[in-house]
């Protein structure tokens, strides 16, 4: 079976080896996966990060720094940090919408008149809280960042901001 060249080495214009770093992530079928991903980061890092990483770890770096590439492909500006706040947003949305339903349960349980009058009361959105949880998401993300690079990484879940 021939070894057919993957997008790294089509685009380098160089012969593609069995042994090829690259070729397992981008494969032909994929340039332009390999073109986002080369324009955000660029070959060198690319192969750097492969080779910093154990053989296990290298299908996670890579499906990350292809993720990031889409990312930065679809949303020049923002890249996965708008992506990452719509989802954190989306989650504080509906923790919100579930704390009120779980409210509107116990005035229902607990036989409350009124309970059925104005079932959205209290429930409304709130522009300025919305853009502090924003800014403070903003900071907790730069402050990861920061910690990420210089290797102060600590394990533990994400913490809400709530």
């Amino acid at each position: 079976m021939k070894h057919q060249t993957c997008a790294a080495c089509r685009f380098q214009r160089k012969k593609c080896t069995e042994d090829c770093l690259m070729a397992p992530y981008f494969p032909a079928t994929r340039f332009q996966q390999f073109l986002n991903a080369h324009k955000l980061f660029g070959v060198g890092k690319i192969t750097k990060t492969l080779n910093s990483v154990s053989p296990q770890q290298r299908s996670s770096a890579m499906y990350s720094v292809k993720a990031e590439a889409e990312y930065r492909a679809r949303d020049p500006v923002g890249g996965c940090y708008n992506e990452i706040k719509s989802l954190l947003w989306k989650i504080r949305t509906t923790e919100d919408e579930l704390q009120h339903v779980h409210s509107q349960l116990c005035m229902f349980r607990a036989g409350g008149e009124n309970a059925m009058a104005h079932p959205l009361d209290g429930y409304e959105y709130n522009v300025v809280q919305d853009v502090e949880y924003d800014s403070q998401l903003h900071h907790q993300l730069q402050q990861n960042i920061v910690q990420e690079q210089s290797g102060v990484v600590e394990n533990h879940q994400e913490q809400c901001l709530i």
